[in-house]
């Protein structure tokens, strides 16, 4: 939208905690800052029950067979933590509608063989009202023109919270089941083939992990289907020429590991499919090695076989206790190469889950950011990785003050001696009719914590203030937080009083 139209000038005031945070120049500007891996680690005991009281000294880290001093360490509980009741004119991005973890079960029948549909719709039914809780589990079916369809899928804002006494939708499951099924059954598309298939998938895909970006903390996909290609020959290619799709599953899984969500697939193919036949050689239909490579770059489990009911009852249990831990490798490690991670534990019994791998982009200063924030920006919803409270104040004259807090059990710090260290990224931005209209700079915010200023922050939050000039069009803004140490995303967006119009 024009800036003529619709003019929205920020001025920053220098109202931070000195004793808290320290305005460093900006991205570009700056010296270059140690990057930090960021890993989500499942302990699994010989049951299969997660282990929780893990300690740093008990894991090794290892990148490219090197090994790694961690630097940051947390044990992630189910729910979390949530900021105190907002007062009166205060919003908060986490409320009681808020959802601490999601498992999202995509049923795949864009690329589903017909002989396998049945199947895998009869063990969803059977596994899914056998659960014993159904909180935060969702279902969804990608159509056969590569759209998706939600069963009963991801709440939006306004739709009521679950009531305690409310009975589990999948006790409803079959019939949910059958009329989705009803209504998104149609013939393939004669057109629709397997090069325009595989990058449907794969927009589908980015589409839910955008989606689930909300749900602060670790999700799991739990995706059935029958695979979708890792590369096509020119005999599969619809251009007549050799087609790796790997390039885009790495910028996928770097969305997904942004979004914290992990790939579970459950590969329905049938026997004496042409994938199982020893020996033949079939261009692009190495589906194994597609959904192999999604659970690796991610942190899910590539080995979970068929069963639906034992993928989707791990990625709950997974989900509801992990560690997040960190370190910072050295400035050369980043060099636009495939990264071998292995994590293990020293605790006899205990078996460990995790990314095997990442991709070391040579990213420009700031980069990173930038992106995050972006998306973030044109978002239609809140990210609620980072929890954050703000209010707006209006004055005349177009002038708004805001105030917010975030939330510092969310971030990712670093603790050096007797300081915890930290660096944030922000920015404002304002909507004119729905519209993003302007925002301010990317604002560094970074933390230099004494243990004293730590323990109070705890309880109260980072403080952040500004003030904003604001045109008489617009009608919200929303502050944006992403947390360099650990890829993290918080935003909160908060109607601007008509005083402040």
């Amino acid at each position: 939208m024009s800036t003529r139209r619709t003019r929205l000038a920020f001025t920053l005031a220098a109202a931070l905690c000195p004793a808290l945070a320290q305005l460093p120049p900006p991205d570009d500007q700056a010296p270059a800052e140690p990057q930090m891996v960021d890993l989500n680690v499942v302990a699994l005991d010989s049951r299969g029950d997660p282990v929780t009281d893990l300690r740093p000294d008990e894991l090794r880290v290892t990148d490219n067979n090197k090994p790694q001093a961690i630097a940051f360490f947390h044990h992630r509980e189910a729910a979390p933590g949530r900021p105190p009741a907002p007062a009166a004119g205060e919003f908060t991005n986490r409320g009681p509608a808020n959802i601490p973890r999601a498992t999202l079960i995509l049923f795949d029948l864009m690329n589903e063989s017909f002989g396998t549909r049945g199947t895998s719709a009869n063990q969803l039914v059977h596994e899914l009202a056998s659960l014993e809780t159904a909180d935060y589990v969702y279902l969804y079916i990608l159509r056969l023109d590569g759209r998706l369809y939600p069963v009963h899928g991801l709440p939006g804002p306004e739709d009521r919270p679950p009531s305690p006494g409310d009975a589990p939708w999948t006790r409803q499951i079959k019939p949910l089941l059958d009329n989705a099924l009803r209504t998104v059954q149609q013939l393939r598309p004669v057109d629709t083939d397997v090069a325009v298939r595989a990058q449907l998938t794969m927009r589908a895909l980015d589409a839910i992990a955008a989606d689930l970006s909300r749900v602060p903390g670790y999700k799991s996909i739990v995706w059935v289907t029958d695979g979708v290609p890792l590369v096509l020959g020119p005999r599969r290619s619809d251009t007549g020429d050799f087609v790796d799709f790997t390039p885009l599953i790495r910028q996928m899984s770097e969305a997904f590991n942004r979004s914290r969500v992990s790939i579970y697939p459950v590969r329905q193919v049938m026997l004496g499919s042409a994938d199982n036949v020893d020996g033949a050689a079939h261009d692009g239909m190495e589906s194994i090695e597609t959904l192999s490579l999604f659970a690796n770059l991610t942190g899910g489990r590539p080995d979970v076989g068929k069963d639906i009911g034992a993928a989707v009852r791990q990625a709950i249990i997974d989900m509801r206790t992990s560690y997040q831990l960190g370190y910072c490798p050295p400035a050369r490690n980043w060099d636009n190469k495939l990264h071998k991670l292995r994590v293990t534990c020293t605790r006899k019994g205990v078996r460990i889950q995790s990314k095997t791998g990442y991709y070391a982009w040579e990213d420009p200063p700031g980069a990173r950011g930038a992106q995050a924030i972006e998306s973030i920006a044109r978002a239609t919803f809140d990210a609620a990785e980072i929890g954050l409270q703000a209010k707006l104040s209006g004055s005349s004259g177009g002038l708004v003050h805001l105030d917010a807090h975030i939330d510092l059990r969310d971030l990712a710090l670093v603790r050096s001696g007797d300081f915890y260290d930290g660096h944030l990224r922000l920015a404002v931005v304002g909507y004119a009719q729905g519209e993003l209209s302007q925002r301010t700079p990317i604002i560094p915010l970074d933390l230099h914590l004494t243990s004293q200023a730590h323990d109070q922050a705890l309880q109260q939050g980072i403080p952040f203030s500004q003030d904003l000039n604001v045109s008489k069009a617009i009608r919200s803004v929303r502050l944006i937080v992403f947390d360099r140490g650990s890829d993290s995303m918080g935003s909160l967006t908060v109607p601007v009083p008509p005083a402040g119009r």
